[in-house]
């Protein structure tokens, strides 16, 4: 698994913020401590990254127009940018700077040599606190905004994903004995509970508002949307036909002048004649065509989830946090960063950590699952407070910081020991 670096000046309410990205990212903190915050430009990182590699070029995605758009407007950050600020991002394929003021805003950028074809395309998806917009207002996919954002982006992925099920093929909601389907035929959403009752979607609690679109978006997300091919259109084909021609270049040449092993690349609408590329052995066609499968074919998910924990009871949180950790294992390189107030959450994700370190596998797969174990080394916990973060790990016991989930509830036992001795 592949580890990003991310820092953050003066945005919002983040002053100072240094974090590493690993294949799960926990932020714990206040409310308007800017967690979200985080997410956020992690998101968009991850975006311009994809956008660098498919077009093999920085210069139509570190520009002013697309930091504006894609940034400030699309995740609803107007305000936030404010002089000094610096956003800086290293992968192992390319690192990346933004930086200045409002007024002024300068861009860097370099390739990683050692790294530079092995780049696998991921689906991003921002999943925000307002997810149950999609059951509170029935005629939501009608809504208008006055421009592209993380909600309007959020419900395009619901509304792709709430297709895939039907009658035939529910989508079962954690341990609860309650399953979702669409039936499209009467175009109405359905909650089947305890298979003999069924509401409106529209009609559901709270809870299941929030989780059902959660559950279902990252189901479809890590089972139907890995390896699916796609129509592209005209300006995709383009984008994918000048990787081709950018990784045969400077990869793949003829060996001695013999052209042992020819590849027709598929005719579009852009190139109507075959083209052919020819290499000097099977092997080396064969990694090419593996790089080109890398980059056109979704490899794997990286997921921002706000607020996981909304309207859920703790055990119910627990429950969706090993039904999470069970869906992003599924996957090599699948990633989840999560914005959460909840001390369950973390506790529960403390569960599935102590799991990996278990030499029972007997008694993991009786309590926890095997499937939802997560290595310490995969998890990175911060929490988020007056602009800043800090490491919540405990690496000696291999686990988050007891004295950070106690925090609170230390806090509320002072006060009322406080209230006993009057």
């Amino acid at each position: 698994m592949y580890m990003n670096r991310l820092t953050i000046k003066n945005i919002g309410p983040l002053k100072s913020v240094s974090v590493n990205l690993a294949k799960y990212n926990l932020f714990i903190g206040p409310q308007s401590s800017g967690k979200s915050c985080i997410l956020k430009i992690a998101s968009f990182c991850n975006w311009v990254e994809k956008r660098i590699e498919l077009s093999q070029s920085p210069d139509d995605y570190l520009n002013e127009v697309s930091f504006w758009k894609r940034l400030v407007d699309y995740h609803r950050m107007n305000g936030f940018i404010k002089k000094g600020f610096l956003i800086k991002y290293e992968s192992p394929f390319m690192a990346f700077s933004i930086s200045g003021s409002p007024e002024s805003i300068q861009f860097s950028f370099k390739w990683k040599p050692r790294n530079r074809w092995q780049y696998c395309r991921p689906q991003i998806a921002y999943i925000p606190a307002e997810r149950n917009i999609v059951a509170v207002i029935p005629n939501w996919f009608d809504i208008s905004f006055s421009n592209d954002n993380n909600t309007q982006g959020y419900m395009s992925d619901w509304e792709n994903a709430r297709n895939t099920f039907s009658q035939y093929y529910k989508l079962d909601i954690l341990n609860l004995g309650v399953s979702y389907y669409k039936d499209n035929g009467q175009h109405k959403e359905s909650i089947l509970i305890d298979k003999n009752t069924e509401i409106a979607f529209q009609n559901a609690s709270s809870g299941l508002q929030s989780i059902v679109p959660l559950c279902g978006l990252i189901n479809y997300l890590t089972y139907h949307e890995i390896h699916r091919p796609r129509k592209l259109s005209v300006a995709q084909e383009r984008e994918l036909n000048n990787l081709q021609d950018i990784l045969y270049k400077e990869r793949f040449t003829q060996s001695n002048g013999t052209m042992a092993v020819g590849r027709v690349d598929d005719i579009t609408n852009n190139y109507p004649e075959p083209r052919i590329k020819f290499f000097g052995s099977f092997k080396e066609e064969s990694r090419f065509s593996e790089i080109v499968e890398n980059y056109s074919l979704t490899q794997y998910v990286s997921i921002y989830l706000e607020e996981p924990e909304e309207n859920l009871f703790p055990s119910t949180q627990y429950e969706l946090v090993k039904w999470m950790a069970e869906q992003i294992n599924s996957t090599k390189n699948n990633s989840l960063c999560i914005a959460t107030h909840s001390p369950y959450i973390l506790s529960s994700f403390n569960n599935l950590i102590q799991a990996a370190d278990s030499k029972d596998n007997i008694n993991v797969e009786s309590v926890v699952g095997k499937s939802t174990a997560i290595p310490f080394e995969e998890i990175n916990v911060y929490a988020v407070d007056k602009g800043t973060v800090k490491d919540i790990k405990d690496y000696e016991l291999r686990l988050i910081s007891q004295t950070e989930l106690d925090a609170a509830s230390d806090a509320i036992a002072s006060d009322f020991s406080k209230l006993l001795e009057q």
